[in-house]
């Protein structure tokens, strides 16, 4: 759908029939929903410029609803149940174009950069995320404490061996090139160290009890040999997947992002309503059809009633009535304090 030429009312309406589009079909179009914020803010910015002042806090709304997307959606603009790491970097940087002064989309950038072994471009991103936590003035997307030592470590690692490529490439020519083994010993050696740090401490395994750091294999045994009675919801490097008791389902992003935050932050006397997710804006209807799909497809799969609702503030509302111990797992370099 070509959408430069439309007015700013169109790209309105055009946002109305996408979200009831994705209401009735259950099938978020990420894709579209990207493009149209871009396009949105495009219009308004053009607006602005014409001394068209009153359109300031609209543009500052789409542009919170597009870096939203962009950051935790944009690895699923290609297929929606599984993560694209190249498509993760584009909208990060899309992100960092919009917000230039985000920590969150630096880190991830950081660790994408640093998993693909481009670590010049890692140290950079990692510099710019420290830099940016410090002024981040809303806090939305500041960086947890793991995150920042994660952070630190790796640009310290990083720097030791940015050092020392500089003074090998001082060395004088002779024609064959031997490294000095304890200069490359060394690189070596704060790389490495680094790596199984990071690889130790990649994923958060979060329960009622508290939080720990995990590596991915740990996970992956945690989630084929659960605990008797326990609910594992994995957020995998491709997919999303929760066990209980031998049954296992696959949920969409959003399901998982819903499910973890009932989990993790609501309970019978503090339920999550549509308002409890304060970066996008939410329509009754459509929060109580995500939360019937997702309970839905949980009963479908043999799980146990879960999710209770009511009503709190005048709004409908869900939690998780904490009938079983669970154990909820997603990477570090993934989260975002509000979720």
């Amino acid at each position: 759908m070509h959408l430069r030429n439309k007015t700013l009312e169109e790209l309105e309406d055009l946002e109305e029939e996408l979200t009831s589009q994705e209401a009735e079909q259950g099938t978020p179009n990420f894709l579209m929903r990207i493009n149209l914020y871009k396009e949105m803010v495009r219009c308004l910015d053009l607006l602005i410029r014409k001394k068209k002042e009153d359109y300031q806090s609209s543009l500052e709304y789409v542009k919170r609803k597009l870096i939203f997307q962009l950051i935790e959606y944009g690895s699923y603009l290609k297929m929606v149940d599984q993560k694209d790491d190249h498509l993760a970097i584009k909208c990060l940087k899309d992100a960092l174009k919009y917000d230039p002064n985000n920590p969150i989309a630096a880190y991830r950038l950081g660790f994408l950069s640093y998993k693909y072994k481009r670590y010049s471009e890692s140290l950079t991103y990692f510099e710019i995320s420290l830099e940016n936590h410090k002024y981040d003035s809303n806090g939305q997307y500041k960086l947890n404490s793991q995150q920042l030592v994660n952070a630190y470590l790796t640009t310290s690692a990083l720097h030791i061996a940015n050092q020392s490529y500089e003074r090998m490439n001082k060395l004088p020519s002779t024609g064959t090139v031997e490294f000095p083994n304890n200069e490359f010993s060394s690189l070596l050696k704060n790389i490495l160290d680094n790596e199984q740090f990071l690889q130790r401490h990649a994923f958060n395994k979060v329960n009622r009890k508290g939080r720990l750091t995990c590596s991915k294999i740990e996970c992956e045994k945690m989630f084929n040999f659960p605990p008797p009675d326990t609910i594992v919801l994995f957020f995998n490097d491709r997919t999303i997947n929760i066990a209980f008791e031998g049954e296992e389902a696959e949920l969409s992003p959003d399901q998982g992002y819903l499910l973890r935050h009932f989990l993790l932050k609501s309970s019978e006397d503090h339920p999550t309503t549509r308002n409890s997710f304060s970066n996008v804006e939410i329509r009754p209807n459509t929060y109580t059809q995500n939360i019937t799909r997702l309970k839905n497809k949980l009963t479908q799969k043999g799980f146990p009633p879960i999710i209770e609702n009511t009503r709190y503030r005048n709004e409908t509302a869900y939690y998780y009535n904490h009938a079983y111990p669970f154990y909820v797992m997603y990477r570090v370099d993934e989260e975002i304090e509000y979720v």
